[in-house]
């Protein structure tokens, strides 16, 4: 196995995933500073091999988690594209499409990244683990138990990330 692997393989058998020390034993430095309400994350090169993942503070723990995890795939994936650290050629994580504008990412690439933290936040082995050891566990207390969002791990479970009222509480039938 590679050492990429190696590590994560490491930090994803037990809940929740260290995502900062997947990070750090990547190379990747963190920083939580004020981005603005459009900017969860972004990473850039500070020179020819030392990268930085800057979280925005004001955002949710579960969300700085997930835009970690989410910086670190296109660390793994899309290195080649994150640019030299000016204003307008980090890769952003943003719903903003306008932000596709001024970087050489596309949807595509940020699709990968979300694919990637899912993975990584939230591994499937992992959850049918934590599932066995607590049946009936719901998917609130399997998100808790995560550290993740509980419309992440719907979404990670095939469902809508927002349910109706009576399938919150198990009443659908």
């Amino acid at each position: 196995m590679s050492k990429v692997t190696d590590i994560i393989k490491k930090y994803t058998l037990t809940a929740p995933v260290d995502v900062e020390r997947i990070a750090s034993e990547l190379g990747l430095d963190i920083v939580f500073s004020a981005l603005g309400d459009k900017i969860s994350g972004k990473i850039q090169k500070v020179d020819a091999d030392q990268y930085l993942i800057v979280v925005n503070d004001d955002e949710s723990p579960v969300r700085q988690r997930f835009t970690i995890a989410h910086e670190i795939g296109h660390f793994l994936y899309h290195r080649d594209l994150i640019g030299d650290g000016v204003a307008d050629s980090p890769a952003y994580r943003s719903p903003d499409e306008k932000i596709y504008e001024t970087t050489p990412l596309e949807r595509r690439h940020e699709t990968q990244a979300n694919q990637f933290a899912a993975n990584i936040l939230m591994p499937h082995d992992l959850i049918r683990h934590i599932e066995a050891r607590h049946p009936g566990i719901t998917y609130p207390e399997l998100a808790k138990k995560l550290d993740v969002s509980l419309p992440a791990l719907r979404v990670r479970k095939g469902l809508s990330p927002y349910p109706d009222a009576l399938e919150e509480f198990n009443v659908v039938e």
